[in-house]
């Protein structure tokens, strides 16, 4: 017998939760934590620093704005389901 599950509701909301970080400084601190965390997890020991290195370059390259404050953009997508 085939086991079927139906949804009776469902919300998918998106956040944006577009960010100015005050300088590099400040945008250096929320990569290293909370952001690149989950993924240090995966990288060899000897390749964390060269990783760590290079998420850093190229986040200040791509936000850095020229009063020396960062804008990242970032969304987020919330999404609820429950069963019947």
């Amino acid at each position: 017998m085939n086991n079927i599950t139906l949804i009776c509701d469902v919300k998918i909301i998106e956040e944006n939760k577009d960010r100015y970080f005050a300088d590099v400084d400040e945008m250096v601190r929320w990569i290293d934590q909370p952001s690149i965390v989950p993924f240090l997890q995966n990288v060899p020991d000897e390749a964390k620093e060269d990783f760590r290195s290079e998420v850093i370059q190229n986040m200040i390259e791509r936000t850095k704005q020229p009063d020396g404050t960062c804008f990242e953009t970032f969304r987020r997508i919330n999404f609820y389901a429950r069963k019947s």
